[in-house]
Formats: structure tokens, sequence, C-alpha cells
């Protein structure tokens, strides 16, 4: 049986990476990639920003409440017509870290429970191994204290349970401090990914 799997966590935990390894491993498995929406919908007026990097370096100074309204939009009517059909996983970050602090930009009630996610996922790790993981490949990403790193990752398992809480999912925390195949597995696992 299909499910749409809401899938969460700070930056670098590894969302992009086990969302790349799922679609390998199960090809059944439709991915929507918030960041990768939004760099579309951005790149269409913003030329200077054409790659994931660029859309972390300026984040909120080009990303608008209009163009995550419109990447919503897209997602709504992916479900509307894959729902049921095939797994979705949406892979998002609703929390960012801005110049002037953090950027939440959440799902209302309406649209959480319009979504109906069967299961969330929230990755986590140490502020010390994400601090490690950006200092290795920044990919456009500020570098935080670890600090704020820990905050970020309170503040994403936050929403998660809040989305929990508001539409009944399943709800799981994952740590994403374990190798990637690993990750994977324990991801397949509590998720009854196909």
């Amino acid at each position: 049986m299909s499910k749409v799997i809401y899938l969460t966590g700070a930056p670098a935990t590894g969302k992009s990476t086990l969302t790349e390894n799922l679609a390998n491993s199960h090809a059944g498995t439709r991915i929507f990639t918030y960041s990768k929406e939004l760099l579309e919908t951005v790149r269409a007026r913003e030329e200077y920003v054409s790659t994931q990097d660029d859309l972390r370096q300026h984040s909120a100074s080009v990303i608008t409440h209009e163009d995550v309204a419109a990447v919503d939009k897209r997602l709504v009517e992916l479900l509307k017509t894959a729902r049921g059909s095939q797994n979705i996983v949406i892979d998002s970050h609703p929390v960012t870290i801005e110049g002037y602090g953090f950027r939440i930009t959440p799902f209302s009630k309406e649209q959480i429970k319009e979504l109906s996610p069967d299961t969330i996922v929230c990755l986590y790790a140490t502020s010390e191994i994400i601090a490690k993981r950006i200092s290795e490949n920044p990919a456009g990403r500020p570098k935080p204290s670890e600090f704020e790193l820990g905050l970020h990752t309170q503040l994403q398992c936050q929403i998660a349970s809040m989305y929990a809480l508001e539409t009944g999912a399943k709800l799981f925390f994952l740590d994403a401090s374990v190798k990637q195949n690993e990750l994977l597995i324990n991801f397949i696992n509590v998720t009854n990914v196909e």
C-alpha cells in the first residue's frame, strides 16, 4: 500500500542523501524535494540563483512567502494525482537560519491536514556532527554556532511533533549520525516503504 511520508530535519542531517538512496533502491517512490522546487521557482525570476548552493546562500533574501505558497500548491496537486498509486516522500525543512536569526515557514493547519501524511520522520544529529558536516561541505549554508545548530534541530523536531498532533500521523525521530546505509534501513523499517 502506498504512503505519504513527510521527512524533515536540520540542514546536514542527510535528508538529500537519504532520499537519493531511497529513490535508487525503491524506484516506485516519488521524492518531492522542497529545496529543488523552490530553486526552480526562484530561478525563473532571479538569474544569479542557479544552484542549490546559491539558494541556500541567499535564502530569505530571495525566497518569498509567495514562492513557498507556489511550491505548496504544486505539492497538493501532486498528492491529488499520485496519492494511492505510489509512495511519496516530501523532503522539507520549514526552519532556516538567516542572518537575523531563524525563519519558520510551516504548513498551516489546513495545509498539513490536506497533505495528511501517513508517517512523519525527523532526522537529528548532535550539533558537533552537523557542524563538522557543514564545515566539510558548506553547500552554500551559513556556518552557524553549535548553539544555533542545536536550536535548529529542536525547532525542526517541534514542528514535526506539531504536524503529527494535527494529523495523527506516526512520528519517528531517526539518529542521522549513523552510516548512510543504516539510516536508509532505519527509514525503510519505520515507514514500511515497500
